[in-house]
């Protein structure tokens, strides 16, 4: 894909005016239950941000587990309710969107790389059944979680990740019932199950901003690399680094573990692009 320029017309939007996409202050809290054109009206936002749901203007199970998610992500209050506070989040997120036009040669998997997204998620987004489905003069809208994108023909590398160790991932990214709790939750992350005293090493340099006990997820590190990416790493037995250390790639950090809340030796590791977590085999070789 050639470098961008001015005349690519890519910019981020404060209010998807041309699109109609910034949400409307709903007369009412939208919860499991209520049906509608404001429940109709969620659920196309909620579509236009990459979710995969029907539009039927009935707030059901389906609706609200995508709210759930949305909440669990952006750390307030998970009820499933759309009132003030989730409103909130949704704008934010509706104004984390690039319109890209798209250039002659441009592939999906080109752009996925340079706005740190996935090829699904632009396809979700925008409608699109074909990856092959571009045509120049098109205009996209792209997921700018990581805010990583273009600045006239220069890009913002995005970071590269190896895998922390070696082991059976017990327990993947996403909505799961807590192995000790039994509550229904969204794990951010990936367990990925191995001996106590395992070496767990970097996955990518960076530089570590948190070293220490984290509450329920026990021992953990938590590493910047630049361009918005920290990955973390839980439930460890020992730690080998403190904050402010630069680590390189592959370097020993921390020995596997089960303190916190936990069920056994295992590395709860996780990628978050700004506050939002995403799933870490989506990065991952």
């Amino acid at each position: 894909m050639k470098p961008l320029t001015k005349s690519a017309l890519v910019f981020v939007l404060f209010a998807l005016t041309a699109y109609g996409a910034v949400g409307p202050a709903y007369a009412q809290v939208l919860r499991n239950g209520m049906r509608g054109e404001e429940v109709r009206a969620l659920q196309e936002r909620l579509v236009r941000l990459g979710h995969d749901l029907a539009v039927d203007g009935i707030f059901g199970r389906e609706t609200e587990s995508v709210v759930l998610q949305i909440q669990e992500l952006a750390g307030i209050s998970t009820d499933g309710i759309v009132g003030k506070q989730t409103e909130e989040v949704l704008r934010i997120l509706e104004e984390s969107v690039i319109v890209y036009t798209v250039q002659r040669g441009d592939t999906l998997s080109d752009l996925a790389f340079a706005y740190g997204t996935t090829v699904n998620q632009i396809m979700r987004r925008n409608g699109l059944d074909n990856p092959n489905q571009l045509y120049a003069g098109q205009r996209l809208l792209i997921p700018n979680i990581s805010q990583v994108a273009f600045s006239g023909a220069r890009r913002t590398p995005r970071v590269t990740f190896k895998w922390p160790l070696q082991g059976r991932i017990s327990s993947g990214f996403g909505w799961r019932n807590h192995p000790i709790t039994k509550v229904r939750h969204f794990h951010a992350g990936i367990d990925i199950a191995a001996p106590h005293g395992t070496p767990v090493r970097a996955a990518a340099a960076g530089r570590v901003v948190s070293a220490g006990r984290m509450g329920a997820y026990g021992l953990a590190v938590v590493i910047d690399h630049g361009s918005g990416y920290t990955t973390w790493y839980g439930h460890c037995s020992k730690l080998l680094v403190r904050v402010g250390d630069q680590v390189k790639e592959g370097q020993q950090i921390a020995l596997v573990g089960s303190t916190g809340q936990s069920t056994g030796p295992h590395l709860d590791f996780r990628i978050k692009i700004g506050e939002y977590a995403v799933d870490p085999l989506e990065l991952l070789p």
